[in-house]
């Protein structure tokens, strides 16, 4: 296990070259020249959170049209230049943004800043293509329907967020999905995909003057006009909710989660903590004290979410074959309890430190990686800069943080339950 004065060697603060041009266009270049290879990713500050009822799943649907031509390459072409030049390319969709990415070699990298300029100005959406690719969509969201425990933690967040939106799935509702028109879709991209409303992050081996004149002669003259998030704050929530959700299925499972905080919050280190402390391992305290010696459970995951306004902590039991599900519920929250209540060992807390800064050297362990990490803190964690302040902060975190932030969060009327269910049989 890598140990925290090696991590916190390995985790330099980041050096990066901010630029602002007159459009709003935020430019940051990373420069590393362990490999003559470019990483161009282009994030738009556009994603389910942006999306209003009736709308959801729009910009993940605008990602799919993105790559259906623009007036000057057709459909196929974007993804024909980048293999050709030897490159891999993808976009993706989150709740804060919708990035689209190149990696390619160092001198070829200008091919990526080109095609995502003409991108953000000239897409098509042709009528033709988007039926065809909304049913692609429309399949995506079946399949994820077909998984039982994904179907279980989509209605968790539908229950325990009761206004913000964190509680619409990024691949959206299936009616809205539908309902969704081309014209919808052609709207969404003209509000959203410009210069101010987008970051543009070079990182590899590259000179960052040079790759500056490069983007100034792509995306300068394109006009900008940033659209500002919209504040949505959950009412504290004053009561435990609870669900079932009967599916197909031979074995139950439980999800508990916790409102929690975003990544602005200086609790949300003691969440990433937290999380290893309890599931992350052979000797984390649920695999050890109720998979292997209780054998109540076959698996307890934890996942700790820290968004840009907000996030949760939860937690996945599957219990082993003729233990209750109640039964696995209860066992968890003696398990917190004891969190709450009495100090972590020296050792315990040192180690789950060094897990979260493993996991995190690990996530940064490439240039493109970097740059992937840069655009979520930028857009999500106010500012890429405290990407460096990360690993300072979980360091500093001491015992008596760790019982404060689990009597504060992990409370009975802060808390969401749903269980999954076989169905009965008629």
């Amino acid at each position: 296990m890598i140990n925290i004065i090696l991590a916190l060697i390995l985790l330099q603060p980041i050096e990066v070259k901010e630029y602002n041009l007159a459009n709003g266009l935020k430019v940051l270049i990373y420069e590393d020249h362990f490999a003559p290879v470019v990483s161009t990713q282009v994030h738009y500050r556009v994603g389910s959170y942006n999306e209003s009822s009736g709308l959801t799943g729009i910009s993940h649907l605008l990602e799919h049209m993105a790559f259906k031509g623009t007036k000057k390459h057709s459909a196929k072409e974007y993804n024909r230049i980048i293999e050709e030049a030897g490159g891999l390319e993808n976009a993706f969709t989150s709740i804060h943004r919708t990035v689209f990415y190149a990696h390619l070699q160092s001198d070829r990298y200008e091919l990526e800043l080109e095609l995502e300029a003409d991108r953000m100005q000239n897409l098509l959406i042709p009528p033709d293509e988007f039926i065809p690719e909304k049913g692609v969509v429309m399949e995506e969201r079946r399949l994820g329907e077909n998984d039982p425990h994904r179907t279980l933690f989509e209605h968790l967040d539908l229950v325990s967020f009761s206004y913000h939106p964190y509680r619409n799935p990024i691949i959206g509702f299936m009616s809205d999905i539908e309902r969704l028109t081309r014209d919808d879709v052609y709207n969404w991209y003209k509000k959203y995909y410009n210069p101010a409303n987008a970051i543009i992050i070079i990182a590899g081996d590259v000179n960052p003057e040079e790759a500056l004149k490069l983007v100034k002669k792509y995306y300068g003259k394109i006009k900008g006009r940033k659209e500002e998030d919209i504040l949505f704050e959950e009412p504290p929530q004053e009561g435990e909710k609870r669900f079932e959700l009967k599916k197909d299925i031979k074995t139950p499972a439980l999800a508990i989660q916790y409102h929690a905080v975003g990544l602005n919050h200086e609790d949300m280190y003691a969440f990433d903590v937290i999380s290893m402390i309890l599931s992350f391992g052979t000797s984390s305290r649920f695999e050890k004290n109720l998979v292997r010696e209780a054998g109540i459970a076959t698996t307890i995951n934890t996942y700790s979410s820290t968004l840009k306004h907000g996030g949760s902590f939860s937690i996945l039991g599957i219990p082993q074959k003729g233990v209750d599900i109640q039964s696995l519920e209860n066992e968890i929250y003696n398990e917190i309890e004891k969190l709450k209540n009495e100090p972590v060992a020296d050792e315990e807390l040192k180690k789950a430190k060094n897990q979260v800064l493993a996991q995190t050297i690990y996530r940064q362990d490439s240039a493109a990686g970097i740059g992937f990490a840069l655009g979520w803190w930028e857009i999500e964690g106010g500012g890429w800069q405290n990407i460096n302040r990360y690993p300072e902060e979980v360091q500093k975190l001491t015992k008596e943080d760790i019982i404060e932030v689990a009597q504060k969060y992990f409370r009975k009327d802060n808390r969401t339950v749903g269980y999954l269910l076989p169905k009965e049989e008629k």
